[in-house]
């Protein structure tokens, strides 16, 4: 995913990162935080702005995946568009 309003950093190389996804947020991305958390989902902020989520085998389902994806769209095409 790299887009003008999200991009993904972490790195690509498995070797080079743990389980963790970050995504840079190009605009309001304390707003997209907040709209993850109202959704139920757990993420983490670090400034200035980056959301890093954690989909972890053990503990997340593919629906539990598929939700984010859903909400990350969700909130571009309603928020972003504008």
């Amino acid at each position: 995913l790299s887009t003008d309003k999200l991009e993904i950093i972490t790195p690509a190389d498995p070797a080079q990162r743990g389980c963790q996804l970050s995504v840079l947020v190009h605009e309001r991305g304390r707003e997209l935080f907040d709209f993850l958390a109202a959704q139920g989902i757990i993420a983490d902020w670090r400034e200035p702005n980056v959301i890093r989520l954690a989909p972890v085998p053990l503990y997340n389902s593919f629906e539990d995946v598929e939700r984010v994806g859903e909400a990350l769209t969700q909130w571009v095409n309603e928020r972003m568009g504008e």
